[in-house]
């Protein structure tokens, strides 16, 4: 039982329909939130400027946020005067680059990983007639990891992410659809819209991101510092219940009971095939292929690892790599509050620590 009295027992939180938010609905089903005095509506949006819009306008309490969004809320909503913080990365990786079926057939990648089907799709940008219309591939937010390793991977090539192509923004439950209308030629999502388009026939895998930039922060637990400022119990609470859930969710055996949780329809209403593949490390990037592994394709935190520590050292290293878009304020690298994280240890252990002891005493 906690020991802490949160200030404001009933929250909001905000998620998307992806794999990775898995710690939130995790966490709901195990009754971690109720373990520490919270009662937690969960509310699924459709995109991460709406998620965004929604948590710094007080709608809801804090979010499953994508890393770099809070580092660069400058430069998406320049008057706004509010700061979103985090103390808790809740994953690393979930994303990869997939193409069209149809585009990549036309690409004969002499090997099919990052590199061979960079090349090969350099080769045939190379090829194209002059004034024919660039390629199009989509991300899921101006500053998302997403683009941040698009823009890496079309480089690694040689192919010029702001000249070369065309990018633009999409919310990423809408990536299947463009591709499948032939609107976009490829995309850069997180799991499990990638699969959904290998298994559909309609997409394949170029390569998961975790190839191109291994444990690379992808999610995080984001509040507003006035939110934090005026709830710091309730935060410390939600954090707990968070870390928790991330830690079950490290454990290979209990992911195969996540996945049936995760496709339910009140939370991300999919076919528990294509959730199952991502959260098992397994990579299925070609239709009618087998599955290859693909070790740490998820990586939740856990308090044994340093995984779900934010620290001003990874936030000036994604904002160095969105310096490559836009200019952003390195000052904001304080916005991931280690300290925080460092608390959410020390309470948990404590909490341990009483448990042990009680049960001694039985």
């Amino acid at each position: 039982m906690s020991s802490l009295q949160a200030e404001k027992p009933n929250l909001k939180l905000l998620y998307l329909r992806l794999t990775d938010s898995a710690p939130l609905i995790i966490a709901r089903e195990l009754g971690l939130f109720e373990r520490y005095g919270l009662k937690v509506e969960l509310q699924r949006e459709t995109s991460w400027a709406t998620l965004r819009d929604k948590l710094i306008g007080g709608a809801a309490d804090a979010a499953a946020m994508l890393a770099p969004m809070p580092l660069t809320l400058k430069q998406t909503l320049p008057h706004c005067e509010e700061e979103l913080l985090s103390g808790l990365i809740l994953s690393c990786n979930g994303n990869a680059i997939t193409l069209s079926k149809s585009l990549y057939d036309q690409l004969s990648p002499a090997t099919h990983d990052a590199a061979g089907n960079g090349a090969a799709l350099q080769r045939f940008i190379s090829s194209r007639a002059e004034g024919e219309a660039p390629l199009t591939f989509a991300s899921v937010y101006p500053f998302a990891s997403h683009t941040l390793q698009l823009r890496y991977w079309l480089n690694s090539a040689g192919i010029n992410p702001d000249t070369d192509v065309r990018l633009l923004v999409l919310p990423p439950e809408q990536m299947v659809d463009h591709l499948r209308r032939g609107d976009i030629d490829g995309f850069c999502v997180g799991e499990p819209w990638n699969t959904l388009a290998v298994q559909e026939n309609i997409g394949v895998i170029a390569t998961p991101n975790n190839a191109l930039m291994p444990a690379m922060p992808e999610k995080v637990l984001a509040v507003t510092r006035s939110w934090h400022e005026a709830n710091p119990a309730t935060h410390m609470a939600l954090r707990a219940a968070l870390l928790e859930a991330c830690g079950w969710l490290s454990d290979r055996n209990q992911r195969r009971d996540a996945v049936g949780i995760l496709a339910r329809p009140e939370n991300l209403d999919l076919p528990e095939a294509t959730i199952a593949a991502s959260l098992n490390d397994q990579l299925l990037s070609l239709h009618g292929k087998e599955p290859v592994q693909n070790t740490g394709w998820h990586l939740f935190a856990h308090p044994q690892s340093e995984h779900g520590r934010p620290t001003e050292q990874k936030a000036r290293e994604l904002v160095a790599l969105c310096n490559d878009i836009a200019p952003v304020d390195t000052n904001t690298s304080q916005l991931f509050c280690t300290d925080l994280y460092q608390q959410t240890l020390d309470f948990l252990r404590l909490q341990q620590l009483g448990s042990s002891k009680k049960a001694g005493t039985v």
